[in-house]
């Protein structure tokens, strides 16, 4: 199934708000929170969390490369103050921009490293909501692109100045995958 657009941003909200549902119950159920403004600002962190990596679009069109085809679309379009329609022209044409920033190999290691530290050193709901909503982002994007192929994962490789070997990139994407989730159960 391959959604575009608008279709594709509600499919990632949906995502990301039941993952996060079932995340609040089960914390709520086992006791580890109760009902307060500190869920609500956990949540909050999350959605944050999750639009930034929507920035990564902005982030090409506007300096990584301006001169790109796609990159003069967007700008035109946000140029004329459509902004709606350039967020899912965004979404629709993110596959082809090919060194994407924060959709590569290298980030996922910082990333895992901010994960570290909020886990470790953040009181801040909102931090933490912040880091669980920029790797759920993160890892639907890069299960997306390994396991329906909705773009090559290859391109999470491309600060890699070497070929990629499939089994190298199925040890990252699954490393990945654990070393997520258990970020996400302690943030």
């Amino acid at each position: 199934m391959r959604l575009q657009g608008s279709g594709r941003l509600l499919a990632h909200e949906l995502v990301l708000v039941a993952i996060l549902a079932v995340l609040t119950a089960w914390r709520l159920m086992s006791g580890n929170w109760i009902l307060g403004m500190e869920i609500l600002l956990w949540w909050l962190g999350g959605l944050l969390g999750f639009i930034l990596v929507f920035a990564d679009g902005v982030i090409y069109a506007f300096w990584q490369k301006p001169e790109d085809v796609l990159a003069m679309k967007m700008r035109d379009i946000f140029g004329r103050g459509r902004w709606q329609k350039g967020l899912v022209r965004m979404l629709g044409e993110e596959e082809k921009s090919d060194e994407s920033i924060l959709r590569s190999v290298l980030f996922l290691g910082v990333f895992l490293v901010m994960g570290i530290l909020a886990a470790t050193s953040v009181a801040s709901p909102l931090g933490r909501g912040f880091m669980v909503g920029l790797g759920m982002h993160l890892w639907m994007d890069l299960m997306a692109d390994f396991l329906w192929k909705k773009r090559d994962v290859k391109l999470w490789f491309w600060q890699i100045k070497r070929e990629i070997e499939d089994n190298e990139v199925k040890g990252v994407v699954w490393g990945f995958t654990i070393l997520f989730w258990l970020l996400v159960w302690n943030l």
